[in-house]
């Protein structure tokens, strides 16, 4: 059962000035986890000079999310990240985002993506092919760095089509610069004058000028070409909206396009880091998984059929991203006041919404510390209701991805452990950076069999 919230919501106490709102900034995840085990599943917390409300309870998250879903847009640290994102569909609001998500919706139909598969094998295949360098090496590899490198070149392919391995690498650069300049803008507001002095906002500006100018080139090379390939950019040029006939301008596919690569290759990659970190720790499901890969697959080249039959394998990653979810907040402003589990939320207040906190409840999971994926077999899930799983959030603006994200971060799963094993590395310190997305602050590391 769901614990009911009371009218009135509990307000975190910390001794010392502003000290609940330095603990949350400075270690997220270890303060919202501290503060449900005390507070339950809704509590307010003092954030400069106004409340926070933070919630995890599934009734909320529904309202908010879902019920009510037009009253609220993306707050404060959201619309820091159009700062890169620009108006693409994960920042868009109102009757633009309408549109622009009429526009993009058929790209992401199963039946196109399905399309898309064979190219995704071909950079997998390769991807094993030059991990072959790593086995049996004394040293051990960095796999949240080589699991970001190859969903980056997934992305790619899939989206831009064709070689763009020099422009691939800078743009993974300029997306690591740009996010630890946006979090540290989320996170310490007060810096944000300082940063146009100190020519920190100059240099962000510089390294999104050379992401864009590689994207208008494509752009405008495909456009003069009017070659029609399979991937995602031509999908996105020929979009039209189904009321106007009108298609995306430059600035609107630019925007596309980083908003996929940013949400398609970041959130991927760490949802991989995070299965291999628990898989090399639990040797039993490891070997089930194995198991079923090898006997699905044997020796030959993956189909999109083999997806279904590796059911196993799917609930790895589904009780992978229930412990680690990339996606591990979610924040929206009110626009008007609203009623959230008993509470008044006034016209521009903030509603935090906690899924890591939703998807370790103890009051929801048992036992949620614990990896077990047959919390995922289907007759579990049939029985759970959906709002206690949201790893790619809830409601008419759940991620448009999702369907490319699972088939990617499950083609590499099974690609990978069909071919190699790793071995856990005890000494190498694992911690949780919450910044955009969830991501191990030092990386995973394995040694490669």
């Amino acid at each position: 059962m769901v614990k009911r919230i009371n009218s009135e919501i509990p307000v975190v106490q910390k001794k010392g000035l502003f000290a609940a709102q330095r603990q949350f900034l400075q270690h997220p995840i270890n303060f919202l986890a501290a503060c449900q085990e005390t507070y339950g599943n809704t509590f307010l917390v003092n954030f400069f000079m106004r409340k926070l409300f933070i919630t995890s309870d599934p009734e909320a998250i529904k309202h908010v999310l879902q019920t009510n879903n037009k009253n609220y847009i993306k707050d404060f640290g959201y619309r820091q990240l159009k700062l890169a994102l620009g108006n693409g569909l994960l920042m868009n609001e109102g009757e633009s985002w309408m549109q622009q998500r009429r526009l993009a919706q058929p790209i992401f139909y199963k039946k196109r993506l399905n399309g898309l598969f064979n190219i995704m094998v071909d950079v997998v295949e390769g991807f094993c092919e030059n991990l072959e360098q790593s086995r049996g090496q004394s040293e051990p590899i960095n796999l949240t760095r080589t699991m970001n490198v190859v969903t980056s070149d997934v992305v790619i392919k899939t989206l831009l089509g064709g070689d763009f391995a020099n422009d691939n690498r800078d743009i993974q650069n300029t997306i690591n610069h740009t996010q630890t300049y946006i979090v540290k803008r989320i996170r310490e507001p007060y810096t944000i004058p300082m940063m146009y002095i100190s020519g920190k906002h100059r240099r962000f500006k510089k390294d999104i000028g050379r992401f864009d100018k590689v994207i208008y080139d494509i752009i405008d090379e495909r456009k003069k070409s009017g070659e029609q390939t399979n991937d995602l950019l031509s999908m996105l040029l020929e979009a039209r909206d189904q009321d106007t006939g009108e298609g995306m301008n430059a600035q609107q596919l630019r925007d596309e396009i980083i908003t996929m690569y940013v949400a398609g290759h970041e959130t991927s990659a760490n949802a991989l880091s995070w299965t291999w970190h628990l898989l090399v720790q639990h040797p039993d499901i490891y070997k089930k998984m194995k198991d079923e890969v090898t006997s699905v697959l044997g020796d030959r080249r993956p189909e999109l059929e083999d997806l279904k039959a590796m059911q196993y394998t799917r609930q790895v990653i589904d009780e992978s991203m229930r412990i680690y979810p990339p996606a591990w907040a979610v924040g929206r402003e009110a626009l008007d006041t609203d009623e959230v589990a008993g509470h008044t939320l006034k016209k521009g207040e903030i509603c935090f919404i906690s899924i890591y906190n939703l998807h370790h409840d103890p009051e929801l999971w048992e036992n949620p510390e614990i990896f077990n994926p047959d919390r995922f077999n289907p007759e579990a899930v049939k029985a759970r209701p959906k709002g206690y799983y949201i790893p790619f959030g809830g409601g008419p603006r759940m991620c448009i991805g999702n369907h490319f994200a699972l088939m990617e971060i499950h083609l590499l799963l099974a690609c990978m452990i069909r071919r190699f094993d790793f071995e856990f590395v005890p000494e190498h310190p694992v911690e949780m950076e919450p910044l955009v997305t969830l991501r191990p602050k030092y990386g995973i590391r394995v040694k490669v069999k």
